[in-house]
């Protein structure tokens, strides 16, 4: 779907589950994929991968160091069928639906696990700070 319907434009690195043939199609669960990125490297911009993640803790930590605190995620769907049910139609895969995030004004990176009753919020800061 991402291929006939991108979400954005490439950046210098653009992570994607399908991506086309110019995408690091790194998986974001892989924390030794991450090292290859020097900290405080690249303006992070996130449409709805980090929803694939296992740990989003240890993900989001990644972001943290490799964009120095500059990141930015547009979210995900949050219609009551789709989070109760609905996901499962897109992918066995997805965990979660955030809630759009931009470090510029935003303390904390929040969302809910699909499917299952409750939220998750996890201080987001540079690690400078």
């Amino acid at each position: 779907m991402s291929s006939m319907f991108p979400n954005c434009e490439h950046g210098e690195v653009t992570v994607d589950l399908n991506g086309c043939e110019d995408c690091d199609r790194m998986d974001i669960n892989d924390m030794v994929a991450w090292e290859r990125f020097e900290d405080g490297s690249f303006v992070v911009m996130e449409t709805g991968v980090l929803g694939f993640s296992k740990d989003v803790e240890a993900v989001l930590g990644q972001i943290r160091r490799v964009s120095g605190g500059d990141f930015l995620s547009a979210g995900g769907n949050r219609g009551l069928l789709w989070v109760k049910y609905l996901y499962k139609t897109y992918s066995k895969d997805l965990v979660y639906s955030m809630d759009p995030f931009d470090s510029r004004k935003d303390s904390y990176y929040s969302g809910i696990k699909l499917g299952q009753k409750g939220s998750f919020r996890l201080k987001f800061y540079a690690q400078s700070d």
